[in-house]
């Protein structure tokens, strides 16, 4: 008997397998996310083939995706990454193929889901901001995931930054969104322009930012000082002090994040205030434990 959670991204697809609910045992994976221009096909490749490869019976299946849900008719409303899955019946396509519990949530809300049951006993409030292909932001408020009044809360990436200097299209329609600008393929491909180079992997930028390359520098600390500020926003709107950093961005070291954190606190020092920022503790696995742990939950209330 085995329950499976997934965090299935523009970019790649973690998951575990969990014939127990104790997140300290489990062993995470990752594959590449299969683009195929088409959602049943992708769901069947990034998703079903991964269950139906599990040799134990699937008991339950947890999904934390980066994209909007319809949380009435259970559709995708949304993927901004990944357009074709806009309006797809995901839920009613696995619930044909596996009778068994199906648990969906937002991905950044599952990050700070998996995230917050490590420290809810010290901290009440918590932002959780995951950076990879995409950026988006889980509330945790009073103890509480905060969703929002229509279920939309934390959609980070789309902020409006008012950094209009580069035009940056997103792939919503508009301009200059944080994403836009502070996400991991925006960084790359604002470095390949500025550089005149064809590097795959913002960990290529990087490294050269390590070695103090001038553009990568200048790239890079337009992403920290963009990070910061949305933080900073977050930090006078909601009275936050918590700040975890997950995706793809959280492998990049504790360097990178302390120059984010200084920077914000640089401008609340007038205040006097002051926020920490930490690397997630589960890293680019956080939003597979909070899957995990939304689907315990679900059981746990069926069975009751």
């Amino acid at each position: 008997m085995s329950y499976v959670a997934m965090d299935i991204g523009g970019s790649n697809v973690r998951f575990t397998v969990a014939n127990d609910w104790n997140s300290n045992t489990l062993e995470y994976q990752k594959k590449p996310f299969i683009r195929l221009g088409d959602p049943y096909l992708e769901v069947e490749a990034n998703i079903c083939r991964i269950v139906d490869n599990i040799p134990e019976e699937v008991e339950g299946l947890g999904i934390s995706l980066a994209a909007v849900m319809d949380r009435s008719s259970k559709k995708v409303k949304t993927w901004s990454n990944n357009p074709s899955w806009n309006q797809y019946e995901l839920v009613q396509h696995l619930s044909s193929r596996y009778k068994v519990p199906i648990v969906i949530e937002d991905d950044a809300n599952c990050g700070a889901i998996g995230e917050y049951s490590f420290i809810k006993e010290i901290v009440k409030n918590m932002a959780y901001i995951t950076i990879g292909t995409g950026i988006g932001c889980g509330l945790v408020l009073n103890g509480s995931i905060f969703l929002g009044e229509n279920g939309f809360a934390g959609e980070l990436g789309h902020v409006y930054t008012g950094n209009t200097d580069r035009n940056a299209v997103c792939s919503c329609g508009n301009k200059a969104c944080f994403q836009s600008i502070a996400s991991g393929p925006a960084v790359l491909k604002s470095y390949n322009s500025i550089a005149k180079t064809k590097l795959t992997s913002l960990e290529q930028v990087y490294s050269r930012y390590k070695q103090g390359e001038s553009n990568a520098v200048m790239c890079l600390t337009d992403m920290i000082n963009c990070i910061s500020e949305v933080v900073y926003n977050l930090a006078m709107c909601l009275d936050i002090s918590t700040f975890l950093i997950g995706g793809g961005v959280s492998n990049m070291g504790s360097e990178f994040i302390v120059k984010i954190e200084d920077r914000a606190n640089e401008r609340l020092r007038c205040f006097e205030r002051q926020i920490s920022i930490e690397k997630a503790q589960l890293g680019e696995f956080s939003g597979v434990c909070g899957a995990l742990q939304l689907l315990k939950d679900h059981v746990h209330i069926k069975k009751g």
